[in-house]
């Protein structure tokens, strides 16, 4: 049943969001086949990523919040066409210095941010064109926001079942032959234009439809009005045990702040749901009641622990991308926790008024928060590596445990600017082994590239890429010039491999360990010439209690050779097993013969 209300869409509307889908839907073709036949726009992935942006955000803007289409609020929303290929350009200019495969943290991150901030902008673009005035009433605004977030939901829902059934369709008729639409249906030239249409549709269809969205609203709010009291329960039991058992539990899992920040964020969602009516009857029994209000009051409590296991990580090993988004969203989370709880203790009764007036300003903090993290002016990749660089410099992280491949290959284009600048600095030449580790992650075109980084024929190049961990002991070079022949991982690696000398009685006169490695590779003199005889692995403790400990990454030196079991050594409280190359048992056989 259509609804007669004065923000129904017209024809002209209709006619133009389906024709603007379509538009839509045909640039992406394009940049499609840009990519396809390698045209410069590929090939750049600033202007990619920027056109990109602009080619998904601002139609599906103007999809969600267009009102009419002679409106002349519409020229003004043209305005975020210039800030979107600002954001897009930013961030394929950091994604130059990845991997196409590492590049989809940057972009899955940018796009869920960008999308949140749409949303909101949406839905305060919908509301100004609808009441022809800036928004400042809260219950329109929540209307909307239902009508945009079940708008999503039904449209996702029915581009599913279309693009299922063409599927089904194709295959039963490739069933008897017929592959013509099997082929049609995955070719770029149908599926972009056809989804644009199919989107524009049904779109209008659901628009237009303003009393479905309403059904659908109010069995959502009556599942949500159930489910509040269980959250705020759950909470508010959680806050209550927390002093006898302590906080340590909560540092020990790594997981419980995520778990209490999601369970706060579905209090304020399901709080909001279910209290937006100012002079409305109350929805649950004063007891109830109760209970719910004191759970939010609470929250600031829950914003402070989980900054403070944020903070404690960020102590312990410095900033990070996620922990630094992780800032953001706590911070966020906090700015709505603490204005709840100051308003409903300060406000009282009168407090459903404050709450929604807050909601609006801290909706387009949201908003703006998100878009300026993803531009040049506040770009979250160059504050963390330059955090990481400052802890370096003053002495918090220890130069061997410098990550410099962190820098390299997951903070994008300001990592590496910063390497460079690293590399030039007078820290870097009063520390040689750093600016080495440096020049070859600059060096590497991938990260699990298993070209040489150093001259294979160079015996001193090779040998700087092993950290010799016996005393007074030196690698053979005969033992260098095999590991450079056999093109060893350890020279397409930054980080040197450990070289260790068993003084303990052996198959084999040396381990090679490989970063981050438990397994270590051995060598020895067979009939003169240094052979890989085999590969050593942990085992386990000599008693049970030392398992743990020993499935870490081992170095032994004192090994000693277990003459009641095969090929199995002890060091220390471990057991390490040697699993021989087949090459070297029949070596062995023949020297035997």
């Amino acid at each position: 049943m259509n609804d007669h209300r004065t923000t129904t869409l017209d024809k002209t509307t209709r006619l133009g969001l389906i024709a603007l889908a379509v538009i839509q839907g045909l640039a992406l073709l394009i940049l499609h086949l840009a990519i396809e036949h390698e045209h410069w726009l590929a090939a750049d992935p600033r202007w990619l990523k920027a056109l990109y942006t602009v080619a998904l955000a601002l139609p599906a803007f103007y999809l969600l919040g267009m009102v009419q289409l002679r409106d002349r609020l519409n020229a003004l929303a043209l305005l975020l066409a210039p800030l979107l290929f600002w954001m897009g350009w930013h961030l394929g200019w950091a994604e130059q210095a990845l991997e196409p495969w590492e590049q989809h943290s940057f972009t899955f991150s940018f796009g869920a941010a960008l999308a949140v901030a749409l949303f909101i902008l949406a839905l305060f673009f919908r509301s100004s064109a609808a009441c022809k005035g800036w928004p400042t009433r809260y219950l329109p605004l929540l209307s909307l926001a239902w009508e945009l977030a079940l708008t999503l939901l039904l449209l996702g829902l029915f581009m599913g079942v279309f693009w299922s059934l063409l599927w089904l369709g194709a295959a039963l008729f490739a069933a008897i032959g017929l592959s013509v639409f099997d082929t049609l249906f995955g070719k770029p030239a149908f599926v972009y234009p056809v989804t644009g249409l199919v989107v524009g549709l049904a779109l209008v269809m659901i628009r237009s439809r303003y009393r479905l969205i309403q059904s659908v609203r109010q069995m959502g709010e009556a599942l949500i009005k159930a489910l509040l009291p269980l959250v705020a329960l759950i909470i508010v039991l959680f806050f209550a045990v927390l002093p006898f058992t302590g906080l340590q539990p909560v540092w020990d899992t790594g997981r419980a702040s995520s778990i209490l920040m999601t369970l706060m964020l579905t209090l304020l969602l399901f709080f909001n749901v279910v209290f937006h009516e100012p002079h409305a009857p109350a929805p649950y029994p004063a007891w109830l009641g109760r209970l719910i209000l004191l759970a939010v009051a609470l929250l600031p409590v829950g914003s402070v622990l989980a900054a403070w296991a944020l903070w404690l990580r960020i102590d312990q090993y410095g900033l990070s991308l996620d922990r630094l988004w992780a800032a953001l969203l706590q911070a966020l989370t906090a700015a709505f926790t603490l204005s709840y709880s100051l308003l409903l203790l300060w406000r009282r009764g009168s407090a459903l008024q404050s709450l929604q007036r807050a909601n609006i300003l801290l909706a387009l903090l949201v908003a703006g928060a998100l878009m300026l993290v993803n531009t040049p002016l506040v770009d979250m990749r160059h504050w963390v590596a330059q955090h990481q660089i400052k802890r370096l410099m003053e002495g918090r992280t220890a130069v061997d445990t410098f990550d410099v491949n962190y820098l390299r290959f997951q903070l994008g284009q300001p990592g590496v600017l910063a390497l460079q600048a690293l590399e030039d600095s007078e820290f870097a030449e009063a520390h040689p082994a750093l600016s080495r580790r440096i020049t070859l992650s600059l060096r590497q075109a991938e990260r699990w590239s298993p070209e040489p980084l150093v001259d294979a024929d160079d015996l001193g190049e090779v040998a700087q890429q092993f950290n010799v961990r016996s005393e007074n002991a030196v690698l053979p070079e005969a033992l260098l010039t095999l590991l450079a022949g056999q093109t060893s991982t350890c020279l397409s690696q930054v980080e040197p491999c450990q070289a260790v000398q068993p003084s303990g009685e052996a198959a084999f006169q040396w381990l090679i360990y490989e970063p981050y490695n438990t397994a270590g590779q051995a060598y020895a003199v067979l009939e003169g010439d240094w052979q890989h005889i085999g590969t050593l692995s942990p085992l386990g403790g000599t008693q049970a209690q030392h398992d743990l400990a020993c499935q870490t990454v081992q170095l032994p030196e004192d090994l000693q050779r277990l003459p009641e079991v095969v090929n199995v050594y002890q060091g220390g409280n471990c057991l390490y097993s040697l699993q021989p190359t087949l090459e070297s048992v029949r070596q062995r056989l023949s020297i035997r013969k």
